[in-house]
């Protein structure tokens, strides 16, 4: 059976919500005469609306929320789209260029490049334990 894990205040005529934070029965009972309205939010995803007098803090159920640094997401979106060059590079090859001198400029290899790619985004995934 699921159980509530949070709950928010949504403001129709706002059209905006937030999580709940305040458990006052009293000022739950105000918001709700002004037009507020509770959710619930069940363990398993599930909303549901509920009544200001049903409304308890929940308890916590060894579920913690971890906050990520921007460094953490940063470098992941890098291997990501790194990956998806590597991708594009396979399917849309392009043509060999030259440099300055008209010699021709070595290309890497896309299959190696993707392959490298995938392994490094593999590698940050490895290292999440």
């Amino acid at each position: 059976m699921s159980h509530i894990v949070d709950y928010l205040i949504h403001d129709p005529l706002g059209n905006v919500e937030g999580q709940l934070g305040d458990y006052d029965p009293v000022r739950l009972e105000e918001a709700e005469k002004n037009g507020m309205v509770f959710i619930a939010v069940m363990d398993d995803g599930e909303r549901k609306l509920v009544k200001a007098a049903d409304v308890s803090e929940p308890k916590q159920q060894n579920q913690y929320f971890t906050v990520a640094k921007p460094e953490y997401v940063d470098e992941r979106t890098r291997a990501t789209v790194a990956v998806f060059d590597a991708v594009a590079a396979i399917i849309d090859p392009q043509p060999a260029t030259a440099d300055e001198t008209g010699e021709e400029v070595a290309q890497a290899d896309p299959v190696a490049a993707f392959r490298a790619a995938l392994d490094a985004l593999k590698e940050l995934e490895a290292n999440d334990d």
